[in-house]
């Protein structure tokens, strides 16, 4: 009996440590005295026009991101891209390259807590930045719903999915959505990772994506690597399975399983293939 006790509390203080601590593994934001575009030859050498952007969020937090426009004229398509839990804006290299070759301008944000933005991540933080970014792209740089194509991976594909959601139910849909490595539910990929924690009872942040992918009527496209042991190649199937079969507009749905490929290395082994696919997707 005293073992099963002294057992019983160890497993307890696991638990408050988890539940303690969720926010901090689940966002490992990481940060940046300054993200100025300037400072990015990278950028300024490959776009047309690299400009700083700050947006003030209702809970009145100043997030931080970039506009990139590929050419002297603004494009037909703009790329809003929400990247992962992991790193920050600069770290997107792959994601701008693939927009320029496509003649694509992109705004990039980080969200709460992230690169040199202010504020605390948390699901609600990183989804009012999601609307906020959309609410920028549309009424400040003019770009219609229909020309957004809304890019989200990993965790940013949680992100991805609800805004579109919610944009298709407005009836101002996006152009389309990009999920790469991304998850049908948080809910599931904690409690994949921690199977011997009660995960559902005590998990904040859930990104639901199963929820809303049903609601997500533009055209879909996903990729997902199938040796990714993050979030395993079934979880990104399973998203794939609860979306509508086709768009509004007759599209059908789309997965692309990258062999070989894990969780941090699709662009080193299927990058060309990934701006391929993207290529048909966006024209």
């Amino acid at each position: 009996m005293h073992l099963v006790r002294n057992a019983l509390l160890i497993f307890l203080g696991v638990l408050a440590v988890f539940a303690s601590l969720q926010r901090q593994m689940m966002y490992p934001a990481m940060r940046a005295e300054s993200l100025d575009a300037s400072a990015f030859p990278q950028l300024t050498q490959t776009f047309h026009a690299a400009t700083d952007v700050v947006l003030t969020t209702p809970d009145n937090v100043k997030i931080r991101g970039w506009y990139l426009q590929a050419a002297a004229e603004k494009s037909d398509r703009l790329i809003l891209l929400f990247h992962g839990n992991g790193g920050h804006r600069a770290h997107r290299g792959n994601w701008y390259m693939i927009a320029k070759s496509l003649n694509a301008d992109v705004l990039a944000v980080d969200y709460h807590g992230y690169g040199d933005s202010e504020g605390s991540p948390s699901e609600a933080a990183l989804i009012s930045d999601a609307h906020v970014a959309w609410k920028h792209a549309v009424e400040e740089l003019k770009y219609e719903p229909s020309q957004i194509v809304i890019v989200g991976e990993s965790l940013g594909g949680g992100v991805a999915v609800q805004l579109a959601a919610e944009k298709c139910g407005d009836e101002t849909p996006p152009a389309g959505i990009v999920l790469c490595a991304t998850f049908a539910s948080m809910l599931e990929t904690a409690s994949n990772r921690f199977r011997w924690l009660p995960v559902r009872f005590v998990l904040l942040d859930r990104y639901r994506s199963d929820r809303h992918i049903g609601n997500v009527t533009c055209p879909i496209l996903q990729f997902h690597g199938d040796q990714d042991t993050l979030i395993p190649l079934f979880m990104g199937k399973r998203l794939h399975d609860l979306a509508p079969e086709k768009s509004l507009s007759g599209k059908p749905k789309l997965l692309h399983v990258l062999k070989g490929a894990g969780h941090n290395d699709v662009f080193p082994l299927h990058g060309r293939s990934v701006r391929d696919h993207m290529e048909k997707f966006i024209r």
